[in-house]
């Protein structure tokens, strides 16, 4: 029971914290124009701030708080979907059909989908939220994170749970009027 309220807690704050940036109120600072497949930051390895494990959790908006799917603008990648039950089965849908390159290098590891995940349906997760606003990722061969497209960058942070602050960087792109997010890095 302790470990269980441990992570629901843990779990709380990073979706307060996720929203909060979406929304345009963590604290950032402007770190200026990157071409897309620039490295912009590295993912945190094992637990940070919010995080009880290494990924990365990557979103796309339209600047004003809403999310899109990432896999509308992501193209086709060797990946591992390890979003359901066990060790690695695949339960949430893993369908990329656009044309930006990935945030991570091949071979992707994907750890929760975009929605109304199997994790919101079928565990814990679900008492937290009930819409996964980005997908959670990792790659099996680099912890470096690129631009997907060119842009504008900001660094930032925002104050969870428990006394941390949720480090991410934003990148506002320069055409299309998306911006993505890219949390539990360094930079």
């Amino acid at each position: 029971e302790r470990t269980f309220q441990s992570l629901l807690a843990q779990a709380r704050a990073e979706f307060e914290a996720i929203q909060s940036i979406i929304a345009g109120k963590g604290d950032e600072v402007e770190v200026g124009d990157v071409k897309a497949g620039e490295v912009i930051a590295s993912v945190i390895q094992g637990s940070s701030c919010n995080s009880s494990g290494t990924h990365l959790h990557f979103t796309v908006s339209d600047g004003k708080g809403n999310t899109y799917d990432p896999f509308q603008f992501l193209k086709g990648i060797e990946a591992d979907n390890c979003t359901g039950p066990g060790e690695c089965s695949a339960a949430d849908s893993f369908n990329p059909s656009g044309s930006w390159d990935w945030p991570l290098q091949a071979k992707i590891r994907m750890n929760q989908g975009y929605g109304n995940t199997w994790a919101v349906q079928n565990t814990w997760v679900g008492q937290i939220y009930n819409f996964h606003n980005g997908i959670d990722i990792l790659s099996n061969t680099s912890s470096s994170i690129r631009a997907v497209q060119d842009g504008k960058l900001f660094r930032g942070s925002y104050g969870g749970g428990g006394g941390c602050r949720l480090r991410y960087v934003r990148l506002a792109h320069k055409d299309g009027g998306f911006e993505t997010y890219y949390l539990h890095v360094n930079y």
